[in-house]
């Protein structure tokens, strides 16, 4: 990690709205807000203790409800239950 630098392939950040899926859309938003949610987990913000360092690398929660304020046309929280609820 970087602190204060977020690095992306080019693909993540250069997307033609009028021509991609939405599910790439939505996995390009997710992948944005989970790099956002390093910079603020373990980087601004350090855990007080060890029992707290899931919140520095299971940020799925905070993603998704992150791409759900801005974006809530994709009903972002149903991808959340099928990625996450065991089958």
């Amino acid at each position: 990690e970087n602190w204060g630098l977020i690095t992306y392939h080019e693909t993540y950040l250069l997307v033609d709205t009028h021509n991609t899926t939405q599910e790439t859309k939505q996995e390009v938003a997710l992948i944005v807000a989970h790099e956002l949610a390093h910079q603020w987990f373990g980087n601004l913000v350090t855990m007080e203790w060890w029992n707290d360092l899931w919140l520095n690398e299971d940020k799925s929660w905070i993603q998704f409800l992150a791409v759900d304020h801005v974006y809530p046309e994709y009903d972002i929280w149903t991808q959340f239950v099928a990625d996450n609820l065991p089958t």
